[in-house]
């Protein structure tokens, strides 16, 4: 299936936050965008350059030609300087197994290609779905880390080099 990112404006986000059912006249699949509390954060994470406003608001995925929001990808947030940025993904349940995320994955490294950023994502080891689709678009697994509540996730690395 193929699929189209759309950066949601300012204020379009806002309409997402608040809880729309569409977007740009393309219908909200359910499951599509991540919890409200996740969509809010992007409203208090600077985001003063072009760039920066890139890599932390999500892009939407459309499928075509479906022309329905399925999910979500971006980065979490990339402050003036950094080379690097942290990758968070979603597609609605009734929407996975059908390659929009190895396609997603794939537009939004060519887009750090073109930023000249390194991307990062964090999964559980027993993510055998995302394991899958990162590795499809040349991501490496670099280690695994704890977090502080004894938590373990696997963290898989992409530069454009």
């Amino acid at each position: 299936m193929r699929i189209r990112l759309l950066l949601p404006e300012p204020e379009e986000l806002r309409t997402l936050i608040r809880g729309a059912d569409d977007f740009r006249g393309r219908s909200l699949v359910p499951g599509a965008l991540p919890p409200r509390v996740i969509l809010d954060q992007y409203r208090y994470f600077p985001t003063g350059t072009a760039r920066a406003y890139r890599w932390t608001v999500p892009y939407l995925i459309e499928a075509i030609p479906d022309n329905l929001i399925v999910g979500t990808i971006g980065g979490k947030g990339l402050l003036d300087g950094e080379d690097e940025v942290e990758l968070g993904y979603n597609v609605a349940p009734e929407y996975r197994r059908r390659g929009i995320m190895t396609a997603a994955i794939a537009a939004v490294t060519r887009l750090a290609r073109r930023d000249e950023l390194k991307l990062i994502a964090h999964l559980e080891p027993d993510n055998r779905p995302s394991r899958i689709v990162l590795e499809r678009n040349g991501f490496v697994h670099e280690s695994t880390v704890s977090l502080p509540a004894s938590f373990a996730l696997e963290r898989w690395r992409w530069s454009p080099d």
